[in-house]
C-alpha cells in the first residue's frame, strides 16, 4: 500500500507508455472520408468499429473484427475470457452467483465482466455458524459439528467416549469399587453414556459380604458377633464402642486431595471405611481439573498453552513446542502472508501521443502494454543475470489472520523479497519498512468501492471486493523510485477471502490518490523516448499536455489529482520474519 506502484512497476509503466499507441479512441488526424469503408487493422477507430489495434488477431480488448472482445457473444478463451457478457445462458455465460451446494466450501464470484469466474475453496478450519464441520473439527470447537461417539474426544452430551482407551473420558468396562457394602452396576455399557453406579447396601442379607448399619448376627450372617464390644476384632475395621483414638469408627472422610471423591462406606458399623476414588470426569465447580480435561469443559481448569485445545485467551494451540510454525509457543497465531500474483491498473488509463492518442493500459503495441509489463514484474524474475527473486512483490501480512465478522487485526503491507519461480515462492520482508494499517472484516456487503464520480467507463471494469472480505485503514506515503518522488494519499487495500482459513484473496482492490501538483512535479527521465522530460501528469487524461479529449482528474479533500484503482489477486505464501 505504501509503495503502490513500487520500483519495477512504475518504471515499467513509464517505459510502456513511451513505446505504445491507442487502439480505443479516435485520433484527431484519423478522420474517415465520407463514404469510405472502415478498414480493420489500420490503427484507426473508424465508423462501425469499437477498437483497432493494428491487427486482425483477437486479444483481451479487441477482436479480429475490431469490436470489443468482451460482449461480442463469443467466448474468446485464448484471449483470457472465462465467459462473455453477451451470452445469456449455457456454456460461456457469465455467472452471477457461485453456490456449489457444498457446505464445506467458500463460494466466491471473482473478477468482472468477461473474466468472471467462480472460486470454490475448502473450509479447513473450525468456525461456529458456517454450516460446515471440517475434517479434524469436533463439537468442542465448532458448533456445526455434532458429538460423535467413538471419535476419541469427549464432547458435549457424552459421559465418556469409547474411543478413549484410558484416563479422563475413557468409558468404564467394569465397576468394582472394592467396597463390600456397595452394589456396583455398569450403566449403559459399550456406549458413550456408560457410567458406574455404587449404591450403598442398607438392607440385611446373608452372604453378600456386607453387614449394613442396623444389622446384627441375628438377621445377617455377614455381621461379626463382636461389633460393639470395644475391641477391634478380626474382620472389623473399627468398633462402634470405641469413642476416641485408635479403633474409633470414622463418621466422615477427607484426604485433602481435590481430585478425589471422599466416600464414607457402611457408616454406623464396625466395617465402616473411607474410600477415595479419583475424579476422572470434568465437572464444573468441584475444584478438580482431572487429567485430559481443559478450560473449555471444566471451569476448574485454567487455560494451558500446549495442551492442543484452544482455550480462553489463546489464538491457537497446536500442542507442540515448535515456535516457528503457524502457532507460536505462546499460543499466538503467527503471520499469514498473501502475495499479489496479479496486479492490473483499471483507472485511470495511461495515454501517449504517438501516431495519434494511444491508450497503452491494456492494449499491446510492439509487444508492450502497461498491465502486461506490471504482470511480468509481479510474476517473473526479469533481472539479468537472474537474482532468484520475483521483481515486484506487494505482500499483505496479517498479524494474525482472523476472518471473524467485524473483527480487526493489524496488517503490514510490504514490498517483499520473494523467491522465484512464482509457483513455489516464499517471502521475507524487503529492505523498505512496511506500512502498518488495520484490516477490518465484513461477512457481507462491499468492503471497498471507488469513490463516487471518480471513474471512467473503461473496460474491464473495476472489480469490487464483497463479503467475506476485509478493508484497511488509509495511509499517506511518499515514494522515491529511481529518483522520482510519488506521493499517494488515502491509500487502502481490500479483498475477498477465499477459503476458511483463507488460502487466497480475490477481487482485490488497491486505491490511492496522486495529487496533480505531485504529478506535475514528477519529471520523467530525459532518456525516455517520446516522453522524456515531460511531467507524469501528461500521461493521464486531464493532465497538462495529455492527449485524450476528456479528463480523468478527481478531487480528494479539495485537492485535484487522480484516484488510482488497481485490481489484484493474492494467494497465501510462506512467510518468515527476521
Amino acid at each position: 500500500m505504501t509503495r503502490i506502484l513500487g520500483g519495477v512497476a512504475l518504471w515499467t509503466l513509464i517505459v510502456a507508455t513511451a513505446a505504445c499507441g491507442d487502439n480505443i479512441h479516435v485520433a484527431s488526424d484519423a478522420a474517415v472520408p465520407d463514404g469510405a469503408a472502415a478498414v480493420c487493422g489500420n490503427y484507426k477507430v473508424e465508423p462501425g468499429e469499437d477498437c483497432d489495434d493494428g491487427d486482425r488477431i483477437t486479444d483481451a480488448i479487441c477482436d479480429s473484427d475490431c469490436h470489443f472482445s468482451c460482449g461480442n457473444g463469443v467466448l474468446d478463451s485464448a484471449a483470457g475470457e472465462t465467459c462473455d457478457t453477451a451470452i445469456a445462458s449455457g456454456d460461456g455465460s457469465c455467472a452471477t452467483s457461485c453456490d456449489d451446494a457444498q457446505a464445506c466450501t467458500t463460494d466466491v464470484l471473482s473478477g468482472s465482466e468477461c473474466t468472471t469466474t467462480c472460486v470454490h475453496a475448502a473450509i479447513t478450519g473450525p468456525a461456529d455458524g458456517d454450516g460446515c464441520c471440517p475434517s479434524g473439527a469436533n463439537a468442542n470447537n465448532d458448533d456445526d459439528c455434532t458429538a460423535m461417539c467413538g471419535n476419541g474426544i469427549l464432547e458435549p452430551g457424552e459421559l465418556c467416549d469409547t474411543g478413549i482407551t484410558a484416563g479422563a473420558g475413557a468409558c468404564p468396562m467394569s465397576c468394582n469399587d472394592g467396597v463390600a457394602c456397595t452394589t456396583d452396576t455398569l450403566m449403559n455399557p459399550n456406549s458413550c453414556q456408560a457410567t458406574c453406579s455404587h449404591t450403598q447396601i442398607t438392607q440385611a442379607a446373608n452372604n453378600d459380604g456386607c453387614c449394613p448399619a442396623g444389622a446384627t448376627t441375628a438377621n445377617d450372617n455377614d455381621c461379626l458377633p463382636g461389633c460393639g464390644n470395644g475391641v477391634v476384632d478380626p474382620g472389623e475395621t473399627c468398633d462402634t464402642a470405641i469413642t476416641t483414638g485408635a479403633g474409633k469408627c470414622p463418621t466422615s472422610c477427607n484426604d485433602g486431595m481435590v481430585c478425589t471423591t471422599d466416600v464414607l462406606v457402611n457408616a454406623g458399623t464396625c466395617t465402616v471405611v473411607c474410600t477415595y476414588p479419583p475424579i476422572t470426569m470434568p465437572i464444573n465447580g468441584d475444584g478438580c481439573c482431572p487429567a485430559n480435561a481443559n478450560a473449555n469443559n471444566d471451569t476448574d481448569c485454567t487455560p494451558t498453552c500446549g495442551n492442543g485445545v484452544v482455550e480462553a485467551g489463546e489464538q491457537c494451540d497446536d500442542g507442540n513446542m515448535n515456535n516457528n510454525d503457524a502457532c507460536t509457543n505462546a499460543c499466538r497465531l503467527g503471520p499469514t502472508a498473501f502475495r499479489f500474483n496479479t496486479l492490473e491498473l483499471r483507472d485511470p488509463h495511461v495515454f501517449v501521443n504517438f501516431l495519434g492518442c494511444r491508450d497503452v493500459t491494456d492494449t499491446q503495441l510492439v509487444g508492450f502494454s502497461v498491465n502486461n509489463e506490471i504482470l511480468k514484474a509481479v510474476q517473473n524474475d526479469n533481472t539479468m543475470p537472474p537474482d532468484g527473486k520475483l521483481d515486484l512483490s506487494p505482500t499483505a501480512v496479517f498479524r494474525p489472520l482472523t476472518q471473524v465478522n467485524a473483527a480487526s487485526t493489524p496488517l503490514d503491507f510490504y514490498f517483499a523479497d520473494c523467491t522465484a519461480p512464482l509457483a513455489t515462492t516464499s517471502c521475507v520482508p524487503g529492505t523498505l519498512a512496511p506500512s502498518s494499517v488495520t484490516a477490518t472484516n465484513a461477512t457481507a456487503g462491499t468492503c471497498l468501492a471507488p469513490v463516487a464520480g471518480t471513474t471512467h467507463p473503461y473496460s474491464p471494469a473495476i472489480t469490487k471486493p464483497t463479503g467475506p472480505c476485509f478493508s484497511t485503514t488509509a495511509t499517506t506515503v511518499t515514494l522515491t523510485l529511481a529518483g522520482i518522488p510519488i506521493t499517494l494519499h488515502d491509500a487502502r487495500i481490500a479483498a475477498t477471502y477465499s477459503g476458511a482459513p483463507a488460502s487466497n484473496v480475490v477481487n482485490g482492490l488497491l486505491i490511492g490518490f496522486i495529487s496533480e501538483a505531485d504529478a506535475n512535479a514528477t519529471t520523467l527521465p530525459a532518456s525516455l523516448p517520446l516522453v522524456g522530460g515531460q511531467p507524469l501528469s501528461s500521461l493521464l487524461a486531464g493532465g497538462s499536455g495529455a492527449c485524450p479529449g476528456y479528463s480523468d482528474k478527481d478531487v480528494d479533500n479539495a485537492v485535484t489529482g487522480w484516484w488510482f484503482y488497481l485490481n489484484f489477486t493474492a494467494p497465501k505464501v510462506p512467510w518468515t520474519d527476521p
